[in-house]
């Protein structure tokens, strides 16, 4: 008997940021850290489970972030840029062979809601496609919806590759999904923590 197709939320919560006093993924940002507005948003959307992968000062993160039933992935290798984080959590991911789509999101990104993943995850089965990508009005972002498919062409990327590069490259089954509104912000530097406040 087959086990039942799952599907996994990816984390990546690996860089080490830029301008921040603390490390980024731990600092403060509407009363909880960066990474727990991040999972809590994750909470809501409907995968089976969820990996986080960590890199630059993981056991500070480890200490100051609620993980809860969250696997956690460590990458040794972060500084190598985001390949090798994106790498190391699909290997850990795809161990379980039940898994056959993957949720690839960014720790920094909170706001996310389910039903963007939701929508991402259905035209990802309705069009048979090996990659879902959300188009927030004009310009592609994340998250992006994968399958086990390309797996293997992910964990073999090098750098700081960008997954949409990549699946610009290789256009065929990859489907996108409109949004009429503006991506979640992204929190990379304290001026955005700053403007986001502001808005």
């Amino acid at each position: 008997m087959t086990r039942e197709a799952r599907t996994t939320a990816l984390v990546i919560a690996s860089d080490a940021g830029s301008g921040f006093d603390a490390p980024k993924y731990a600092v403060k940002h509407r009363g909880n850290r960066i990474l727990e507005q991040v999972l809590g948003d994750v909470e809501s959307w409907p995968v089976d489970e969820t990996f986080v992968v960590l890199g630059s000062d993981a056991e500070e993160v480890l200490e100051a972030v609620r993980f809860g039933n969250v696997t956690v992935v460590i990458d040794p290798q972060w500084s190598e840029g985001t390949a090798a984080s994106l790498r190391v959590g699909l290997d850990a991911l795809s161990r379980d062979a039940s898994v056959e789509n993957a949720v690839l999101a960014r720790g920094d990104q909170p706001g996310v809601t389910a039903a963007i993943v939701g929508l991402l995850l259905d035209a990802c089965e309705a069009e048979h496609a090996v990659a879902a990508v959300p188009k927030y009005r004009y310009a592609r972002g994340w998250p992006i919806v994968v399958t086990d498919d390309l797996f293997p062409r992910l964990m073999g990327l090098e750098g700081d590759a960008d997954v949409l590069d990549v699946l610009a490259s290789h256009p065929d089954g990859v489907t996108e999904c409109w949004f009429d509104q503006l991506s979640p912000h992204r929190l990379e530097t304290p001026d955005d923590l700053r403007d986001l406040h502001r808005g």
